[in-house]
């Protein structure tokens, strides 16, 4: 049956999906959406299609085989494989735009008592049936609860040995209280660190400090340094939320990677306590100019022959390199879950503490109906209107704490983004191919 939509009154058929994207550049494209697929084309049979010939998308229609794609949760969930523990919802740093009110989610300052920590773990290494699994620690800043994370490492580390799986490690800091011995263990234990920072000294400090005033990013570099120059196992990234008062790109990348991070990524703010740091719908086409300028720096340096840095531009390549096709924004219910510091499950870490997320609870288990539930109703062919958008399963339909929170403002802005990486990975495929890993014959 046709679906209706309602729009002034009068009930009318609402526009059918998207097949297909055509982008024009250096040579015609046809970006497929189901499967996420991307065909160079003759500039003859892509000016058909721009004219909409019967005979040129039968053609089309004729070389594609459909693929068919579980896009339903209606089978149930496996059990996540990732958690994040909300060790100290608490902070050392007063950053103006801070999403989580310094960790706190608009309670009292609270730190996750080691045996919450303890039964978290438990329950994820007892899902996972042999599968790795990653522990994720968050906040607020998780170094100012310590012992609880050192405990948990060492105590997930002997859970997964017994019951026969790998277990990995990330955290998410300031990098300012970092001392000798953290820094060994994040080597040790291969942690992937992400670090929060938002370009050179002048702009990080601009709305991240310590409370007394005192520069973070001083204070979070010298921490850092040691980890910086021999991360040993470790995995070191920096990221940079981009508020309106300064949408520069390529100066957070470059002045980060001069204090010696080699992975570097950047969020825009949608949310936050002062609404005049959020981006407004005026501010996504400089933002988009931004993040191709960003680019077109880091190609000079890959044809150059380096390796890639800007980290949205990188896993961009990745996920259409290997045909990524994804019917939710990330993992959050799926196989990511977080946990607040009283032990309460949620969808993810943006979303501690609010009803509206919760999945259960460490002491009687996750919530089958409520993670399907979520999930099953954010799907982003169920969302409007991305059920009818070209780049919805690159997309996944937005961050779902965000949309709930701020609307789809930006939508333009991520589809301009996707189309110019469409035509990056064009580029690096026919001149660089050996950066995605493809053998040139």
């Amino acid at each position: 049956m046709t679906q209706l939509v309602t729009l002034e009154g009068q009930a009318r058929p609402a526009a059918p999906p998207a097949p297909w994207r055509l982008i024009a550049g250096e040579r015609p494209l046809v970006f497929v959406v189901d499967g996420s697929r991307l065909f160079g084309v003759e500039p003859e049979f892509f000016a058909a299609l721009q004219e909409e010939r019967p005979e040129a998308q039968q053609e089309l229609l004729g070389a594609v085989v459909e693929e068919s794609r579980q896009r339903d949760f209606a089978a149930g969930l496996p059990e996540p494989a990732a958690i994040s523990l909300n060790i100290a919802q608490s902070c050392n740093l007063a950053c103006t735009y801070c999403y989580a009110d310094e960790g706190r989610f608009g309670g009292a300052p609270q730190f996750m008592p080691l045996e919450v920590a303890l039964q978290a773990i438990d329950r994820l290494v007892e899902g996972a049936r042999g599968r790795r699994v990653t522990v994720g620690f968050i906040g607020g800043e998780p170094f100012l609860n310590r012992e609880v994370l050192y405990g948990s490492v060492e105590h997930a580390r002997e859970r997964a040995r017994a019951h026969g799986c790998t277990v990995g490690f990330s955290v998410t800091t300031n990098g300012t209280l970092l001392n000798a011995d953290d820094v060994r263990l994040l080597r040790e234990r291969g942690f992937a660190v992400s670090v929060s920072l938002d370009g050179g000294a002048a702009l990080n400090d601009r709305h991240r400090r310590a409370r007394n005033g005192a520069s973070g990013f001083e204070a979070a570099l010298a921490g850092l340094r040691p980890l910086l120059e021999n991360p040993g196992k470790a995995r070191v990234a920096a990221r940079a939320t981009i508020a309106r008062d300064d949408l520069c790109v390529a100066e957070r990348v470059e002045a980060l990677a001069a204090a010696g991070f080699i992975e570097i990524g950047v969020s825009p703010l949608r949310t936050g306590p002062d609404a005049s740091l959020v981006l407004r719908d005026a501010d996504w086409p400089r933002l988009l100019e931004e993040m191709m300028r960003a680019a077109e720096q880091e190609w000079r340096r890959v044809r150059a022959g380096a390796g890639f840095r800007f980290s949205n531009l990188a896993t961009a390549m990745k996920q259409l390199h290997t045909g990524s096709a994804k019917p939710l924004p990330c993992g959050s219910a799926a196989n990511y879950v977080s946990v607040s510091a009283q032990g309460g499950y949620f969808t993810c870490h943006r979303t501690i503490d609010d009803r509206r997320f919760s999945l259960g609870t460490v002491d009687e288990g996750l919530s089958g109906w409520r993670r399907e539930s979520f999930l099953q109703e954010r799907h982003v062919d169920r969302q409007e209107p991305c059920r009818t958008c070209w780049a919805r399963y690159l997309c996944g339909g937005g961050c779902h704490a965000e949309v709930l929170s701020a609307g789809r403002s930006g939508c333009d802005y991520i589809r301009g983004w996707l189309e110019y990486c469409l035509r990056f990975y064009d580029r690096v495929l026919r001149e660089r191919p050996g950066l995605l890993g493809v053998e040139v014959v």
